[in-house]
Order: C-alpha cells, then sequence, then structure tokens
C-alpha cells in the first residue's frame, strides 16, 4: 500500500519544479551527480535529503545485494543480485502491426528491472529487504500528471521492450553484427544476444564510452551535434 509523503516546505516544492530525468555524465556511476549514485543527494530533487532514504549512503546496494539474500523468494528470480522490488502491475505493451519479433505479454528481465523505479509504483527506498514506501519517484516527479513512458504503466506510446530483434523477418534492422556505440556490437547491448530491453538504448552505470555525456544515459547520441542526427535510432534501424 502507498503511504503518504509528509507535507513539503515551499522551498522544495519550488525545487520540484526542475526537470528530474538527469543527465548522464559518460564518468562512471561512482561520479558525483551520476543519475544513479543514489549516494549524492545534492541537487536532486527525487533525493529529498542527504542520506535520507539509502541510509547505508552507499552506491550499489540500492540496486544489487552482495549475498544474494532472499532474493529467490521476496524479488523474484530475475538475476544480478537483485535488491530492488518488483512491480507486480499490469502493463499496456506497444503493439503496431509493423512488429516482426517475438514481444513478450509483459516486460521481462532487464527491463522489468528498470520499471521497479521508473513506472512509479513502487518505493524507491525498497530494497534490502526492507519493504520502504516512503519515496516514491513519482511523488518527485511533476510530470507524473502528464502520460509518458517513464512513469506509468502504460507502454504503449514508447519504443518496444522485451521483444525479438529480428532482422531477418525485419529487412529494415542492421545485422546484430553490426557496430553499437562503444559496446562493440548490436548483440551486445541485447538481452542474451537476442532481447531488446531498455538497457539496449541506456546503460544504466554511465560508464565512459557506453554513455554519452549530455545525455539520458544514451549509448549513442541523437543529436546532430553529437556527431550524427538520430544516431541511436540508426544504429539498428536502416534509414
Amino acid at each position: 500500500m502507498k503511504l503518504s509523503v509528509p507535507i513539503l516546505s515551499a522551498s522544495v516544492v519550488l525545487a520540484l519544479a526542475a526537470p528530474l530525468i538527469a543527465e548522464g555524465l559518460g564518468l562512471g556511476v561512482t561520479a558525483i551527480g551520476s543519475p544513479h549514485n543514489f549516494a549524492d543527494n545534492i541537487g536532486h530533487p527525487e533525493r529529498p535529503s542527504a542520506g535520507g532514504w539509502n541510509q547505508r549512503d552507499d552506491i550499489c546496494g540500492v540496486c544489487h545485494v552482495a549475498h544474494d539474500g532472499n532474493r529467490d523468494t521476496f524479488y523474484g528470480e530475475i538475476g544480478l543480485l537483485w535488491n530492488h522490488a518488483l512491480s507486480n502491475t499490469t502493463y499496456t505493451m506497444y503493439d503496431s502491426f509493423t512488429l516482426d519479433g517475438a514481444q513478450a505479454l509483459q516486460p521481462t528481465g532487464y527491463s522489468k528491472m528498470c520499471l521497479g523505479c521508473h513506472d512509479g509504483t513502487v518505493g524507491i527506498d525498497t530494497f534490502d529487504m526492507y519493504p520502504g514506501g516512503l519515496v516514491f519517484m513519482e511523488d518527485y516527479n511533476p510530470a507524473n500528471l502528464i502520460p509518458g513512458p517513464l512513469y506509468g504503466v502504460d507502454l504503449g506510446s514508447t519504443h518496444p521492450i522485451s521483444i525479438e530483434y529480428n532482422e531477418r523477418a525485419d529487412p529494415h534492422l542492421h545485422s546484430r553484427t553490426s557496430p553499437m556505440g562503444g559496446s562493440g556490437t548490436i548483440a551486445d547491448v541485447l538481452e542474451q544476444g537476442i532481447t531488446v530491453q531498455c538497457s539496449s538504448c541506456h546503460d544504466v552505470h554511465d560508464e565512459p564510452g557506453e554513455s554519452v555525456p549530455g545525455t539520458h544515459l544514451l549509448r549513442i547520441g541523437i543529436k546532430v551535434s553529437d556527431g550524427i542526427g538520430s544516431g541511436l535510432c540508426r544504429a539498428c534501424h536502416i534509414k
């Protein structure tokens, strides 16, 4: 059950008006200001006080647990020593007559992990085998009143996820052996070399050479000023 959030001061409310989708630095997740460095609470409206909800004040422990405690029963057997609760909601998936690869009925794998925070239904302080629930991503996101792919359960208007990358069925896709940013090939960013997930386009660890600085952790820039217009799209799609 979602718990109520304490009344916010006027200064905090004003801070919440700022954009919340932080730009990557391309310096690694340990860099101060990297979007998934949750030990850094300064300057991020969704982190209302230093050490507030991440009281261990570490970086990796919000998403991963070193000793794999109770993961198979409490959070589901999904790998990567995952330490964060998963959403149990039902999503509206993208659908189009142009889809050629097989798509899962609901998000799977890496995308399921991302949605554990980014659909706004699970408290971002729900980790380390504790229920949490006081801090919701949507509570610190003024855009939650506007339907969008990052916050909400309707994925019908965003790029399909949990879908097979099948260049044989779709001749407008590059071969999986084609280059993909600093990651090597397209196959290298597909889950198990097959499935398109959120992580296919976004490098969550903001790694040098993997994440383009000044973007939403994109593996390839999309602006002409980044080097090539819609470069990320055109890495996979033949246009």
